[in-house]
């Protein structure tokens, strides 16, 4: 999402639309964070889709769970080909119709982007995307075409700055072949 003002910064990216499901038009929802309980099974809500340039505000129902993604019925749509259509897209939820987050947790699209710096403020790198990997959640810090792996915990992440789009992060010295 950008940082300017408008529609777009009311907005929380939840997930992609993958594949349709069946033949009646449902899709499959691969969402960002498979623990979110933004969406689940039974929920009828308004949001947007997001594809090549265009979005539009439509109704969706969940309808199913189905291997770690969500199956979706969107308003309109009937058919196998209209829902292969919508591959692709990304579904958006308005920010006030999400959760209160506690204190220490974040969407992971407010994380990706982020530049990452080390304990004296040095360049490591953007955060590329977070991932969940059992106990924590992971931050993958690119840098000139390499990829490290961070886990979101006090033992490594100093400081998460949201408003400066910044993490700050400990024991760069532990890692192999980390950037100079």
């Amino acid at each position: 999402m950008g940082q300017g003002s408008g529609r777009d910064d009311l907005l929380l990216e939840v997930g992609v639309l993958t594949r349709p499901h069946g033949v009646r038009g449902e899709v499959k929802l691969h969402l960002h964070n498979p623990a979110s309980s933004l969406l689940s099974v039974g929920d009828c809500r308004s949001v947007d889709l997001a594809l090549e340039g265009a979005s539009r505000q439509v109704g969706i129902e969940v309808t199913a769970a189905s291997g770690g993604d969500l199956v979706i019925r969107v308003e309109g749509v009937q058919s196998r080909d209209q829902a292969q259509a919508l591959r692709g897209a990304r579904v958006l939820v308005s920010r006030e119709q999400d959760v209160e987050l506690e204190e220490g947790q974040y969407y992971y699209v407010d994380l990706i982007g982020c530049a990452v710096v080390d304990e004296e403020d040095r360049e490591v790198g953007d955060v590329g995307h977070v991932f969940e990997a059992g106990a924590s959640d992971v931050l993958v810090v690119r840098r000139e075409g390499r990829e490290w792996y961070i886990p979101l915990v006090e033992d490594w992440v100093i400081e998460v700055d949201l408003s400066r789009k910044r993490i700050r992060i400990r024991g760069v010295d532990q890692w192999d072949s980390w950037p100079e």
